[in-house]
Protein backbone atom coordinates (compact mmCIF):
# COMPACT_ATOMS: atom_id res chain seq x y z
CA UNK A 1 0.00 0.00 0.00
CA UNK A 2 1.40 3.40 -0.96
CA UNK A 3 1.16 6.12 1.65
CA UNK A 4 1.67 9.73 0.66
CA UNK A 5 3.16 12.08 3.23
CA UNK A 6 2.34 15.72 2.40
CA UNK A 7 5.28 18.12 2.02
CA UNK A 8 7.90 15.35 2.19
CA UNK A 9 10.39 14.95 -0.65
CA UNK A 10 14.08 15.25 -1.38
CA UNK A 11 13.99 19.00 -0.81
CA UNK A 12 12.22 18.79 2.53
CA UNK A 13 13.73 20.27 5.66
CA UNK A 14 13.45 18.83 9.15
CA UNK A 15 12.34 20.63 12.29
CA UNK A 16 13.54 18.40 15.11
CA UNK A 17 11.74 18.32 18.47
CA UNK A 18 14.07 17.32 21.33
CA UNK A 19 12.73 16.23 24.71
CA UNK A 20 12.79 13.67 27.53
CA UNK A 21 10.08 12.52 27.93
CA UNK A 22 8.77 12.98 24.41
CA UNK A 23 5.52 10.97 24.36
CA UNK A 24 3.44 13.94 25.53
CA UNK A 25 4.82 16.44 23.02
CA UNK A 26 2.20 17.92 20.69
CA UNK A 27 4.39 20.27 18.63
CA UNK A 28 4.61 18.05 15.50
CA UNK A 29 0.84 17.50 15.43
CA UNK A 30 0.17 21.23 15.68
CA UNK A 31 2.95 22.72 13.59
CA UNK A 32 3.04 20.35 10.60
CA UNK A 33 -0.40 21.49 9.32
CA UNK A 34 0.81 25.10 9.58
CA UNK A 35 3.87 24.32 7.46
CA UNK A 36 1.73 22.48 4.91
CA UNK A 37 -0.93 25.20 4.70
CA UNK A 38 1.75 27.84 4.14
CA UNK A 39 3.36 25.77 1.38
CA UNK A 40 6.57 25.49 3.38
CA UNK A 41 8.47 22.25 2.71
CA UNK A 42 9.24 21.53 6.38
CA UNK A 43 8.11 18.75 8.66
CA UNK A 44 8.54 18.39 12.40
CA UNK A 45 9.69 15.09 13.93
CA UNK A 46 9.97 14.27 17.65
CA UNK A 47 13.18 12.76 19.05
CA UNK A 48 13.69 11.28 22.51
CA UNK A 49 16.99 12.84 23.57
CA UNK A 50 18.30 12.32 27.10
CA UNK A 51 20.25 15.00 28.93
CA UNK A 52 23.38 12.85 28.72
CA UNK A 53 23.12 12.62 24.92
CA UNK A 54 21.98 16.17 24.26
CA UNK A 55 25.33 17.80 23.45
CA UNK A 56 26.45 15.07 21.05
CA UNK A 57 23.05 14.97 19.35
CA UNK A 58 22.95 18.75 19.00
CA UNK A 59 26.35 18.79 17.30
CA UNK A 60 25.26 16.14 14.80
CA UNK A 61 21.89 17.70 13.98
CA UNK A 62 23.24 21.25 13.70
CA UNK A 63 25.66 20.04 11.01
CA UNK A 64 22.84 18.71 8.79
CA UNK A 65 22.17 21.24 5.99
CA UNK A 66 18.49 20.41 5.58
CA UNK A 67 17.77 20.84 9.28
CA UNK A 68 15.81 24.11 9.58
CA UNK A 69 15.78 24.16 13.35
CA UNK A 70 15.17 22.47 16.69
CA UNK A 71 12.32 22.80 19.15
CA UNK A 72 13.49 22.14 22.70
CA UNK A 73 11.28 21.02 25.56
CA UNK A 74 11.89 19.53 29.01
CA UNK A 75 14.72 19.33 30.12
CA UNK A 76 16.81 20.96 27.37
CA UNK A 77 15.82 24.64 27.18
CA UNK A 78 18.63 26.00 29.34
CA UNK A 79 21.48 23.91 27.94
CA UNK A 80 20.28 24.59 24.37
CA UNK A 81 20.63 28.33 24.95
CA UNK A 82 24.28 27.80 25.81
CA UNK A 83 24.80 26.00 22.48
CA UNK A 84 23.24 28.73 20.32
CA UNK A 85 25.28 31.24 18.30
CA UNK A 86 22.76 34.05 18.83
CA UNK A 87 19.84 34.66 21.20
CA UNK A 88 16.85 36.97 21.08
CA UNK A 89 16.75 39.55 23.92
CA UNK A 90 14.22 37.52 25.91
CA UNK A 91 16.13 34.28 25.45
CA UNK A 92 19.33 36.00 26.54
CA UNK A 93 17.72 37.51 29.64
CA UNK A 94 16.13 34.22 30.68
CA UNK A 95 19.01 31.97 29.59
CA UNK A 96 16.77 29.50 27.78
CA UNK A 97 15.32 28.74 24.34
CA UNK A 98 12.42 26.69 23.06
CA UNK A 99 12.84 27.34 19.33
CA UNK A 100 16.11 27.34 17.40
CA UNK A 101 16.52 28.45 13.81
CA UNK A 102 19.39 27.06 11.73
CA UNK A 103 20.53 29.81 9.40
CA UNK A 104 21.83 29.29 5.89
CA UNK A 105 25.28 30.03 7.34
CA UNK A 106 24.89 27.10 9.74
CA UNK A 107 24.57 29.30 12.82
CA UNK A 108 22.02 28.22 15.42
CA UNK A 109 19.83 31.14 16.49
CA UNK A 110 17.75 30.72 19.65
CA UNK A 111 14.41 32.28 20.59
CA UNK A 112 12.01 31.86 23.48
CA UNK A 113 8.25 32.09 23.06
CA UNK A 114 7.05 30.28 26.21
CA UNK A 115 6.37 33.48 28.15
CA UNK A 116 4.12 35.12 25.56
CA UNK A 117 2.58 31.71 24.94
CA UNK A 118 1.70 31.17 28.59
CA UNK A 119 0.22 34.64 29.11
CA UNK A 120 -1.76 34.71 25.85
CA UNK A 121 -2.84 31.11 26.36
CA UNK A 122 -4.76 32.15 29.48
CA UNK A 123 -7.25 34.02 27.32
CA UNK A 124 -9.74 35.97 29.45
CA UNK A 125 -8.07 34.62 32.60
CA UNK A 126 -5.09 36.87 31.83
CA UNK A 127 -6.93 39.55 33.81
CA UNK A 128 -6.12 37.59 36.98
CA UNK A 129 -2.39 38.28 36.71
CA UNK A 130 -2.02 41.86 37.91
CA UNK A 131 -1.47 41.87 41.65
CA UNK A 132 -1.61 38.07 41.94
CA UNK A 133 0.32 35.86 44.36
CA UNK A 134 1.93 33.11 42.27
CA UNK A 135 3.66 29.80 42.98
CA UNK A 136 5.87 28.36 40.23
CA UNK A 137 7.19 24.83 40.69
CA UNK A 138 10.08 24.26 38.29
CA UNK A 139 12.59 26.96 37.38
CA UNK A 140 14.15 25.42 34.30
CA UNK A 141 13.73 27.05 30.90
CA UNK A 142 9.93 27.14 30.92
CA UNK A 143 9.60 28.21 34.55
CA UNK A 144 12.11 31.01 34.07
CA UNK A 145 10.41 32.50 31.07
CA UNK A 146 6.96 32.24 32.66
CA UNK A 147 8.29 34.02 35.76
CA UNK A 148 9.76 36.76 33.55
CA UNK A 149 6.50 37.15 31.62
CA UNK A 150 4.45 37.30 34.83
CA UNK A 151 6.77 39.95 36.22
CA UNK A 152 6.11 41.97 33.05
CA UNK A 153 2.36 41.52 33.57
CA UNK A 154 2.50 42.99 37.08
CA UNK A 155 1.95 40.06 39.43
CA UNK A 156 2.59 41.01 43.05
CA UNK A 157 4.61 38.02 44.26
CA UNK A 158 6.30 34.98 42.72
CA UNK A 159 7.31 32.11 44.99
CA UNK A 160 9.69 29.58 43.44
CA UNK A 161 10.36 25.89 44.04
CA UNK A 162 12.88 23.62 42.33
CA UNK A 163 15.29 20.84 43.28
CA UNK A 164 18.10 23.08 41.98
CA UNK A 165 18.84 25.92 44.40
CA UNK A 166 21.04 27.46 41.72
CA UNK A 167 18.18 27.55 39.21
CA UNK A 168 15.85 29.14 41.76
CA UNK A 169 18.47 31.75 42.65
CA UNK A 170 18.99 32.63 38.97
CA UNK A 171 15.27 33.00 38.35
CA UNK A 172 14.68 35.10 41.46
CA UNK A 173 17.63 37.37 40.63
CA UNK A 174 16.43 37.78 37.03
CA UNK A 175 12.89 38.72 38.07
CA UNK A 176 13.95 41.00 40.92
CA UNK A 177 16.48 42.80 38.74
CA UNK A 178 13.80 43.40 36.11
CA UNK A 179 11.26 44.65 38.66
CA UNK A 180 13.69 46.62 40.81
CA UNK A 181 12.25 45.04 43.94
CA UNK A 182 12.12 41.70 45.73
CA UNK A 183 9.21 40.16 43.88
CA UNK A 184 10.47 36.56 43.55
CA UNK A 185 11.79 34.38 46.40
CA UNK A 186 12.59 30.73 47.08
CA UNK A 187 10.05 28.86 49.24
CA UNK A 188 9.65 25.35 50.63
CA UNK A 189 5.95 25.24 51.47
CA UNK A 190 6.46 25.71 55.19
CA UNK A 191 4.66 29.06 55.11
CA UNK A 192 1.52 27.53 53.59
CA UNK A 193 -0.17 27.63 50.20
CA UNK A 194 -1.98 30.96 50.04
CA UNK A 195 -1.81 31.67 46.30
CA UNK A 196 -4.02 33.04 43.57
CA UNK A 197 -2.18 31.20 40.78
CA UNK A 198 -0.29 27.90 40.94
CA UNK A 199 1.89 26.78 38.03
CA UNK A 200 3.64 23.48 37.41
CA UNK A 201 6.55 24.16 35.05
CA UNK A 202 8.38 20.95 35.94
CA UNK A 203 8.21 17.36 34.60
CA UNK A 204 6.18 16.31 37.66
CA UNK A 205 3.19 14.38 36.41
CA UNK A 206 4.71 13.12 33.15
CA UNK A 207 8.13 11.78 34.20
CA UNK A 208 9.17 9.82 37.27
CA UNK A 209 7.16 9.28 40.44
CA UNK A 210 7.52 12.70 42.03
CA UNK A 211 4.38 14.30 43.43
CA UNK A 212 3.47 17.96 43.21
CA UNK A 213 4.54 19.59 46.49
CA UNK A 214 1.29 21.45 47.17
CA UNK A 215 -1.31 19.08 48.66
CA UNK A 216 -4.55 18.70 46.74
CA UNK A 217 -6.48 19.78 49.83
CA UNK A 218 -4.88 23.24 49.57
CA UNK A 219 -6.43 23.93 46.14
CA UNK A 220 -9.31 26.42 46.40
CA UNK A 221 -12.10 27.09 43.87
CA UNK A 222 -10.94 30.68 43.32
CA UNK A 223 -7.44 29.57 42.25
CA UNK A 224 -6.07 29.37 38.71
CA UNK A 225 -4.01 26.18 38.39
CA UNK A 226 -1.81 25.74 35.31
CA UNK A 227 0.21 22.65 34.41
CA UNK A 228 2.35 23.08 31.32
CA UNK A 229 3.46 19.43 31.59
CA UNK A 230 -0.10 18.39 30.76
CA UNK A 231 -0.31 17.95 26.99
CA UNK A 232 -1.53 14.55 25.84
CA UNK A 233 -3.22 13.58 29.11
CA UNK A 234 -4.42 15.22 32.30
CA UNK A 235 -1.96 15.23 35.19
CA UNK A 236 -2.87 14.50 38.80
CA UNK A 237 -2.51 18.21 39.59
CA UNK A 238 -5.06 19.29 37.00
CA UNK A 239 -7.44 16.50 37.98
CA UNK A 240 -7.29 17.67 41.60
CA UNK A 241 -7.79 21.28 40.52
CA UNK A 242 -10.86 20.42 38.47
CA UNK A 243 -12.27 18.41 41.38
CA UNK A 244 -11.78 21.41 43.64
CA UNK A 245 -13.60 23.69 41.21
CA UNK A 246 -10.52 25.74 40.31
CA UNK A 247 -9.90 27.27 36.89
CA UNK A 248 -7.32 25.25 34.95
CA UNK A 249 -4.93 25.72 32.05
CA UNK A 250 -2.76 23.03 30.47
CA UNK A 251 0.31 23.00 28.27
CA UNK A 252 -1.77 23.00 25.11
CA UNK A 253 -3.07 26.47 25.93
CA UNK A 254 0.50 27.77 26.06
CA UNK A 255 1.59 25.84 22.98
CA UNK A 256 -1.34 26.88 20.81
CA UNK A 257 -0.69 30.53 21.64
CA UNK A 258 2.89 30.37 20.38
CA UNK A 259 2.98 27.66 17.72
CA UNK A 260 2.65 30.05 14.75
CA UNK A 261 5.56 32.10 16.12
CA UNK A 262 7.61 28.90 16.35
CA UNK A 263 6.61 27.95 12.81
CA UNK A 264 7.66 31.35 11.48
CA UNK A 265 11.05 31.22 13.17
CA UNK A 266 11.66 27.64 11.98
CA UNK A 267 10.80 28.75 8.44
CA UNK A 268 13.46 31.45 8.54
CA UNK A 269 11.36 34.49 9.47
CA UNK A 270 12.50 37.00 12.13
CA UNK A 271 11.70 36.03 15.71
CA UNK A 272 8.17 37.05 16.67
CA UNK A 273 6.81 36.76 13.10
CA UNK A 274 3.98 34.25 12.75
CA UNK A 275 3.79 31.92 9.74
Amino acid sequence: MQVNIPNLDGNSRVYAVFGDPIHQVQTPRLINPIFAAAGVNIYAVPFLITAERFAATWDIFSAIPNLCGISTTIPHKVVAAKKCSTLTPTAKAVGAVNCVQRGEDGLMNGALFDGVGFVNGLGEEKSRLRGARVLIVGTGGAGRTIAFALAEEGVRKIDLMDLSAESVAFTASMVNSFRGEECAVAVDGSAGWDYDIVINASPIGVKGNSKFPMPAAAIRPEMLVADIASLSEETALLAAARAAGATVSDGNDMLLAQVRLMAGFAAGLPAGTAL
